[in-house]
């Protein structure tokens, strides 16, 4: 990083955000030299908070809705009794519950442990505690036991892990979720209640005492869920805490649900956490009729930008920091999914979906996320992903890793994904696990009168990009894409899963199989060529290969172009026509 990037990039901070980027980097050097007197600070903090009321209860129908996000299965459960545990993909057997090692690292994830932070949020509890067995009762207490053995802050680096504020978010999530359904029926023994009552009770005055108004976006929201959430259950709070917390709350939907319903660093992954604050916050009777009526209001937007950004197999598309499995799928927490439409866009966020018979396109033509904290974000300026009959046939390379590091860097990069680009000519600056300095964003164009095509439109300081989609007839896409400015150096790549089976037939294009799918691709402009291998990843720290296709334009007076169709059924080859070009080659776009 040098001193240009970390200029760019914390000038686009408000000064408000600033300070408490100041205030959270003194107390991360400071409190491990001072951890007793911190630790008797969030002890007086406590005695001042609110604890859990007999009286009160987080509302059944809530609580269900909360368990969808946690629920273990019954082999997960008797896995953690023996000290065992698969999160992310990855197990990691301590033999134990008394050796279990609360910071213990994977050494596939360098500087950024993820994997950790999971086992810290003890979502396990959750199940164990909801689902009223008697052998999960003592399973719940040695893991708390032995938790509590390990918390001090006179570890390193304590607010990374045990004493991450959106860690111990989560924990109250999910803990609360389960306490409250199993106070509800009945199969809460008074020992174990008041054991999750005091965690419960010292997590939230600690996220009280530290919410992330640093980071803002998705971790402020998930301190204000975990707030709002423990505040249905606890003695009621005082009128000076509600107003507080009232004002946090409106901020922050006012600031990152934008009004289509997409969560503003535009990730389908937080998106799911982002429904389920919105319903905690629309559910909490101590916030303003104002609040919870802009919460009911964005939260029914934001179920509807969740489905949307989901595939038909009820997964999400992956632009951005996202993967599968960190959140439940929408169709299944809402019970339903999304209409079938010939179009649909989000305008604010700048997602676009297009259906076309059995094929589905997703575009991502909005920018890389917000001006503040854009860390989430990667240059899938113009992306895609299609799917082909249910199955994905054009992947955005997802998220392997958060950890800093070259693979973290390819998969941010324009270069990586699915758009037009020029070479070796990145719009965005990365540096670190989440840093960014320079910043791009695109934008959706429409493209009047032309039925069932829209696109969109990138300006970089090396030319413009431009990409349209279009569906001239059932199960047939069109992809056609623009450069202006730079001579050379113009191609779109494409990503295929590895288990499609590739074959290039006598004109030049691609037969792609995968069971009973099957597609066409051909280059009704430019060619498209087989172009080695890649890596994808739906599943975090889960790598999967993939084929890579490149798309390489003609050149002409005013640019370069290409197009590619994508056909459900192998069709015989047909010429390029005029119309295959218009949406992106002639005339004026209209935003």
């Amino acid at each position: 990083m040098n001193a240009y990037q970390l200029l760019t990039a914390v000038r686009r901070i408000p000064v408000t955000v600033l300070a408490h980027q100041v205030r959270r980097k003194a107390r991360d050097t400071i409190v491990p030299l001072t951890a007793g007197a911190y630790r008797r600070r969030m002890e007086s903090a406590a005695d001042r908070f609110p604890e859990i009321s007999e009286s009160r209860c987080v509302p059944a129908d809530l609580a269900d809705f909360v368990a969808r996000y946690y629920r273990s299965s019954l082999h997960d459960c008797q896995e953690a009794a023996h000290g065992k545990f698969d999160l992310m993909g990855t197990t990691v057997d301590f033999g134990s519950v008394s050796a279990i090692d609360w910071r213990h690292r994977l050494p596939s994830e360098h500087d950024h442990n993820l994997w950790r932070m999971k086992l810290c949020q003890l979502e396990i509890v959750h199940s164990l505690l909801a689902d009223g067995r008697a052998a999960d009762a003592s399973t719940a207490l040695a893991l708390i036991e032995s938790f509590e053995r390990a918390i001090g802050f006179d570890l390193p680096d304590p607010f990374r892990t045990i004493w991450s504020p959106y860690g111990a978010s989560h924990r109250i999530l999910a803990t609360l979720s389960g306490f409250a359904l199993a106070r509800s029926r009945g199969t809460l023994g008074p020992e174990l209640g008041d054991r999750i009552a005091r965690l419960l009770h010292r997590d939230a005055a600690f996220v009280r005492a530290n919410v992330e108004h640093d980071l803002c976006n998705n971790h402020t929201e998930r301190n204000l869920a975990a707030l709002c959430l423990y505040g249905m259950a606890c003695v009621p709070f005082s009128a000076r805490q509600s107003r507080k917390l009232d004002r946090e709350v409106r901020t922050i939907i006012e600031q990152t649900i934008l009004p289509d319903g997409m969560q503003i660093e535009r990730s389908a992954m937080y998106q799911g956490f982002s429904v389920m604050a919105l319903r905690i916050f629309a559910a909490a009777d101590f916030l303003s009729p104002a609040t919870r009526a802009l919460a009911r209001e964005r939260g029914a937007a934001a179920e509807s930008a969740w489905l949307l950004m989901s595939h038909r197999d009820g997964d999400i598309a992956l632009f951005n920091d996202s993967w599968i499995g960190e959140t439940p799928r929408a169709c299944d927490v809402l019970e339903q999914t999304h209409p079938r439409r010939e179009q649909s866009i989000l305008p604010d966020a700048g997602y676009i979906r297009l259906e076309s018979g059995e094929i589905d396109v997703w575009m991502d033509a909005g920018a890389i996320g917000p001006e503040w904290n854009p860390g989430h974000g990667h240059a899938d300026f113009l992306g895609i992903e299609v799917d082909v009959a249910g199955e994905r046939l054009i992947v955005d390379p997802g998220t392997s890793q958060y950890s800093t590091g070259p693979r973290r860097a390819w998969e941010r990069s324009a270069a990586a994904h699915n758009g037009p680009c020029f070479a070796r000519l990145e719009p965005v600056e990365y540096f670190g696990c989440f840093k960014v300095g320079r910043i791009a964003a695109a934008e959706i164009v429409q493209l009047e009168p032309f039925e069932r095509a829209v696109g969109g439109r990138l300006a970089t300081r090396h030319g413009t990009l431009r990409r349209s989609i279009s569906s001239p007839g059932k199960g047939t896409l069109l992809v056609s894409d623009n450069w202006i400015g730079l001579d050379d150096d113009c191609v779109s790549r494409f990503l295929v899963p590895a288990d499609w089976d590739v074959k290039i037939d006598k004109a030049g294009g691609i037969r792609l199989s995968k069971g009973a799918a099957e597609a066409h691709l051909e280059a009704v402009c430019g060619r498209i060529v087989l172009d080695g291998t890649d890596m994808w990843s739906r599943r975090y720290m889960a790598p999967e290969p993939a084929h890579v296709l490149s798309l390489i334009p003609e050149r002409s007076d005013a640019g370069h172009y290409a197009t590619l169709r994508v056909v459900r059924i192998p069709p015989v080859t047909m010429p390029a026509t005029q119309d295959d070009r218009i949406p992106v080659s002639s005339g004026e776009d209209r935003r």
